[in-house]
């Protein structure tokens, strides 16, 4: 009866570590699940970014060109 009663208590362990383990990969997968929208996400901005500053810089060509051209004038 010891040895049933202790086998139990070793299946019941196991059987609690199984599910707090389950548990852990879930959260895990959530995780990088989060850091592959989080990566895609920063992409886009950089991308967004790096458009902005070539909008900036032919925004400053056309403003120095037209001083230029009014100095000029």
């Amino acid at each position: 009866e010891q040895q049933n009663s202790a086998v139990t208590i070793i299946a019941e362990g196991v059987s609690s570590a199984s599910g707090a383990a389950r548990t852990g990969a879930d959260a895990m997968s959530r995780v990088s699940s989060a850091t592959m929208e989080a990566r895609a996400t920063a992409a886009d901005v950089r991308a967004l970014a790096d458009a902005l500053a070539n909008e900036a810089e032919g925004l400053d060509s056309q403003v120095r060109q037209f001083l230029i051209k009014v100095q000029a004038a």
